[in-house]
């Protein structure tokens, strides 16, 4: 059900006389207790309170790779007390490794990132678990989407031999697909769809660095890049960019790779926020 049906529903009314009055006030406030009842029950249905997962779609990581983990929602109050209240490390049959915090992003809408790097060497072939230790009763650990199970497992990692200091570089100037707006219980999910490819040995994000030209805000965050596109906004429940204040906006891209090598910044696109509901297809 979206959340645009139950906000326009009528109140029911009629002053044809006091006693109908004060019955269509009482039906008025059964509505909006039932309306805000059904509200909550279609938000909490559809959107979770917290999450730790982890960018990366690769089970293997360069002896010099970077870990990025997405916080979600209230699992965002942990990130300032990483490595004093809660310990995060790589461990392995072996070892720890503590992973240290080197940049910090926060997305627009309940979203906020961490790039960590390990503190000392991982050991090549050696098979590492992300672990963060003290969580709250109500947190799971990171964990990572696995593709081939189809299911967000928890978080390991096989180190490879690779030590990668090479540039990424963009293969074609990135450009503007298409735009989607679609409502949901939550909320909506607005997106514009971007095609961008690089070139690299590891695994490829990119950045993206949006500026709200009407009020100068830019803000920054890591994306994926899937089948040579990258989204630029939010789902229902989250997102790196929410397209609340204003309508006209322009971005510019900058490869990423898994061992934090940086491409250099594509020129800037202009581009208008999702506007027209549309088929999210």
């Amino acid at each position: 059900m979206r959340t645009q049906a139950l906000m326009h529903t009528p109140p029911y009314w009629d002053d044809t006389s006091q006693s109908q009055t004060v019955t269509c006030n009482s039906m008025r406030q059964i509505t909006i207790i039932i309306l805000t009842f059904l509200f909550s029950t279609v938000a909490s249905a559809n959107c979770s309170h917290s999450g730790i997962y982890c960018l990366s779609k690769t089970s293997t990581l360069n002896k010099n790779g970077l870990i990025i983990l997405e916080f979600y929602a209230l699992s965002q109050l942990l990130i300032s007390d990483l490595n004093t209240k809660y310990p995060i490390y790589l461990k392995s049959p072996n070892e720890k490794v503590q992973l240290n915090v080197i940049e910090t992003l926060t997305g627009e809408k309940s979203l906020t990132q961490v790039v960590l790097k390990p503190a000392t060497e991982l050991k090549v072939d050696e098979l590492y678990t992300l672990q963060i230790d003290n969580l709250p009763n109500y947190e799971r650990q990171p964990e990572s989407y696995n593709s081939t199970s189809k299911k967000w497992e928890s978080s390991k990692f096989k180190i490879n031999k690779i030590v990668d200091n090479d540039i990424p570089t963009l293969n074609n100037t990135p450009t503007e697909q298409k735009k989607t707006l679609v409502y949901y219980g939550c909320g909506p999910e607005s997106w514009v769809y971007f095609a961008i490819t690089g070139h690299d040995e590891s695994e490829l994000f990119v950045r993206a660095n949006v500026k709200n030209k009407e009020k100068g805000k830019v803000t920054t965050y890591i994306l994926t890049i899937e089948n040579g596109v990258t989204l630029v906004g939010h789902g229902m429940c989250s997102g790196a960019f929410k397209f609340d204040s204003g309508s006209n906006f322009e971005v510019t891209f900058q490869l990423f790779d898994q061992s934090g090598n940086k491409s250099n910044s594509s020129s800037e696109i202009a581009f208008t926020k999702p506007a027209i509901e549309s088929n999210n297809d």
